[in-house]
């Protein structure tokens, strides 16, 4: 799904979730949509091109000897075809990049966008952001150091679960509510709603 694609439908009930969820819990919740690649796709699919292409030609050179040009023009060939067949086709171009690869390159890109929406910077030090990686079909929760020291790793863990869980049918506005939702039950176990407490960030959905 591309942010064009998540229609004002889709976005007005994740931001309603978001919304009902901070009614019950004094901590902030965003939602980050991420529509590009998280790593380089070009540069580890000219990479795994150029390995391809300097390795593959050799066995063949030793079963069927060839002048050395005949060998550099293969290489070259399969270089070119293999790089343009990958880059066409981002399906296959995301295979080339290894899922620990995607998954650093993920998380990078959810604390950099953690620490750009200033989620860090809420008094109480209860912000919480949700990211999908949609090209990298991966979820990524960051938070805030106190929640982090009241609800731990295991909180985050769960909540990319629920996302996982409600967006198995491939409807991602589903996945983030159920996630949203999640969230809210848990931080309003140990963070309530503080009467007259303001919103400190937009609830709007983050589309990248």
């Amino acid at each position: 799904m591309r942010p064009s694609d998540m229609d004002q439908d889709a976005r007005t009930r994740i931001e309603q979730a978001v919304m009902a969820a901070e009614a019950r819990t004094s901590a902030e919740i965003r939602v980050v949509v991420l529509n590009r690649p998280a790593a380089p796709v070009t540069l580890h699919v000219v990479a795994l091109a150029a390995c391809v292409a300097l390795v593959l030609p050799w066995p063949l050179a030793f079963l069927f000897p060839h002048r050395a040009m005949d060998l550099f023009a293969v290489q070259a060939l399969l270089f070119v075809v293999l790089g343009g067949l990958l880059l066409g086709v981002p399906a296959l171009a995301q295979l080339a990049i290894p899922r620990a690869v995607r998954r650093m390159a993920v998380r990078a890109a959810a604390l950099d966008r953690f620490l750009a929406l200033g989620i860090h910077l809420t008094e109480s030090r209860t912000g919480l952001m949700i990211l999908v990686a949609v090209p990298d079909r991966m979820v990524e929760v960051v938070a805030d150091a106190e929640v982090m020291t009241k609800l731990g790793q295991g909180f985050c863990d769960e909540v990319v679960l629920a996302v996982s869980r409600g967006g198995a049918g491939g409807d991602i506005a589903a996945g983030l509510v159920e996630g949203v939702n999640h969230c809210g039950k848990r931080l309003s176990e140990t963070f309530p709603e503080v009467p007259g407490g303001r919103n400190a960030l937009p609830d709007h959905v983050v589309l990248a």
